[in-house]
């Protein structure tokens, strides 16, 4: 357990750096294929390493009739919409304000949480959200003040619409994710997102040429690293060291995105969305902590 536990940690931060990288690699990829059509080309080369990985766990396709529909819209949500309003946000804003969005998820699933399921939220936890929401609305305004007619704030609002769409692939797939190993549910909502996506591809076509190396080279490792290896690694990360941990770390992927979007794109962040940035990892770092210590505290049969 010590050697699995020990390379645990390695595992999960070479996923979180993928993930971070990930905006970025999208950004560069732009300047050679349209928004949509990263995506759907993303998904073919995604499908290879999945496809070798069921083959070696020996996994079947088979699903249920009855669930079929339901994997449908699940992809719809996760896969197709997710990446049509997140690479399409990338036209207009930057790789660093889209992960800053992306990593408030964890929070307005908690809102979605609390008024579907009418649960009231603990005084901690809603400070949190609080502080995040802040947070999210100084990344969308860059200057800090309303301005609903800039192209950066289109992008951002792209951004969360992403954000509401895996949302609601969340629910979507809680039924799922306990009939279905994720390896299982990840490979076959690659293979539906394909057919999926081309009605939304269709207008990108006339748009399309031969990527440049650099464009081609990112395309690859998003498909590869990001939708395959990364799963893996933080699989094996949950694995060795349990949830609480691994889902701390994913707090980094902004900050991975910042650090690599100021590098290689010249990335600026103004003094409010710095200040947005901090609310948000620093919020959904102190719910990480609030979670771990409630998971201490839960008797294991409750657990």
């Amino acid at each position: 357990m010590k050697i699995k536990s020990s390379w645990g940690i390695p595992a999960t931060l070479l996923s979180v750096l993928f993930w971070g990288i990930s905006f970025v690699s999208t950004k560069i990829i732009l300047n050679d294929l349209p928004p949509v059509s990263i995506a759907f080309f993303r998904q073919f080369i995604a499908l290879i390493p999945l496809i070798i990985l069921m083959y070696r766990q020996k996994e079947s396709y088979a699903l249920k009739k009855g669930e079929i529909f339901q994997f449908i819209v699940a992809t719809l949500f996760g896969i197709v919409l997710y990446f049509y309003f997140e690479n399409r946000g990338l036209t207009m804003t930057t790789a660093s304000n889209a992960s800053m969005l992306v990593a408030a998820i964890p929070i307005l699933t908690l809102i979605v949480e609390s008024i579907t399921l009418r649960k009231p939220l603990k005084l901690s936890i809603l400070a949190c959200i609080l502080t995040s929401v802040l947070g999210v609305y100084f990344v969308i305004f860059e200057t800090g003040a309303p301005d609903f007619s800039s192209k950066t704030f289109l992008g951002n609002l792209l951004v969360i619409g992403a954000m509401l769409s895996w949302i609601l692939y969340t629910f979507l797939s809680k039924h799922l994710g306990a009939r279905y190993s994720s390896l299982k549910m990840t490979t076959l909502q690659t293979l539906f997102s394909i057919p999926l996506f081309i009605p939304f591809v269709l207008g990108e076509i006339k748009a399309w040429k031969i990527p440049s190396l650099l464009s081609l080279g990112n395309l690859i490792f998003l498909g590869i690293f990001c939708s395959a290896f990364a799963y893996v690694l933080f699989l094996f990360g949950l694995k060795a060291l349990g949830p609480v941990l691994p889902s701390a770390l994913l707090n980094l992927i902004p900050v991975v995105t910042v650090l690599v979007g100021t590098i290689f794109l010249d990335e600026k962040m103004t003094l409010p969305q710095i200040l947005g940035a901090i609310l948000i990892v620093g919020s959904l770092t102190f719910l990480s902590i609030i979670r771990s210590r409630e998971e201490r505290t839960v008797p294991k049969s409750e657990a």
